[in-house]
């Protein structure tokens, strides 16, 4: 009697179990189904659920003019349909902890629920009389711009302890596109991994659980073969952050070959966090709002076996560039983005939403 009992509560127990995780059988051993999650686009995703953070840099919409309204929307928005950000001001080297206070842009983030991924670099392109544009050290006035000055290196490493100490960033990022710098200015290497090292120590001693990492140009890292830079950090970074814009050597997303970021593995154990990802959908340059969607679909294909700890779309909303901007970034890069400039949805917003609904299963 006493083991009929056990097996009946046994039996209770499973029913129970199984009523409460999705119910593959019931008794009678009819299937039962899981709640199907609303599609919001015709594109079948490679990934069925993600245990990455997704996320867009909230650019507001600009047609017919762009209201402080509009930019509380956009920063809603992208709480709305993503959990990180990059979070980009006009001082990204020494100098940005002041701007981050004056802005308030990473409370802003956290109250629409978005995790800030701050980035403090070291190097901008600079119209230099007589020279043009140049990629050189950002060092402030009266500092010398090398990064094995003393006094540059102690205000660089300064800046990210403060920024770490005040606004704990989930993610800190200590360069951005570093082997573009580097493939111009190798001879600098070597100052610049001391002085990673010196900041990362003072970021951990501020803020222990923020992660630290830099951020790479995958596409120019392949076209000029510097993979060894991978290996140099893998020992040093939480995480290996990448930027990726294909549209650039490949006429369609479905000509990217199959190991474009499978390759990957070979070169870092680490997570991968794409902290820009993108394709235009320009009809001047040859693309299309399909063929942006077609390229998500495709890098979700190509990547779905990674580790990834973030994938960031470049834009909220189409934008315009000026001033120096213009000159470095090309025109048709500001249609990077999941909605026209008016604030209607293109096509890839669908994706995008089904990409995110991935992470938030009911």
């Amino acid at each position: 009697m006493k083991e009929c009992q056990r097996c009946l509560c046994i039996f209770i127990l499973l029913a129970v179990m199984v009523s409460f995780t999705g119910c593959s059988q019931n008794i009678a051993g009819t299937v039962t189904q899981e709640p199907v999650r609303p599609r919001h686009s015709a594109y079948d995703l490679a990934i069925s659920e993600r245990s990455f953070y997704i996320g867009v840099v909230p650019t507001p919409k600009t047609v017919p003019s762009t209201t402080f309204e509009d930019i509380t929307a956009a920063y809603e928005e992208a709480g709305d349909i993503g959990e990180v950000a990059m979070v980009w001001v006009t001082s990204a080297g020494i100098g940005q902890y002041d701007k981050l206070k004056q802005s308030n842009i990473i409370t802003a983030f956290r109250v629409y629920g978005v995790r800030p991924v701050v980035t403090l670099g070291f190097a901008t392109i600079r119209q230099v009389p007589g020279e043009g544009l140049k990629y050189v050290v950002d060092a402030p006035a009266g500092v010398n711009a090398d990064l094995s000055d003393p006094e540059f290196r102690r205000r660089w490493v300064d800046e990210a302890g403060k920024i770490a100490r005040d606004f704990k960033p989930e993610y800190f990022s200590l360069g951005n596109e570093i082997n573009d710098y580097f493939y111009l200015h190798p001879d600098g290497l070597d100052d610049y991994v001391s002085l990673y090292d010196e900041a990362y120590a003072a970021i951990k001693d501020a803020s222990p659980d923020t992660k630290v990492f830099v951020v790479f140009s995958y596409d120019h890292l392949i076209e000029n073969d510097q993979y060894d830079l991978l290996a140099l950090f893998d020992s040093r970074a939480d995480l290996i952050g990448l930027t990726t814009y294909p549209w650039n050597d490949y006429d369609t997303p479905q000509v990217i070959p199959d190991d474009y970021y499978g390759r990957l593995g070979d070169y870092t154990s680490k997570p991968i966090a794409f902290t820009e990802i993108g394709w235009i959908s320009s009809a001047e340059k040859g693309s299309s709002e399909k063929e942006q969607a077609e390229f998500l679909v495709r890098f979700l294909h190509l990547t779905r076996d990674l580790d990834i700890e973030m994938v960031n779309w470049l834009l909220l909303h189409e934008t315009g560039f000026t001033g120096e901007s213009a000159a470095v970034f090309q025109p048709e890069a500001g249609t990077i983005a999941l909605k026209r400039a008016d604030g209607s949805q293109k096509e890839i917003y669908g994706v995008w939403l089904d990409l995110y609904d991935l992470g938030n299963a009911t």
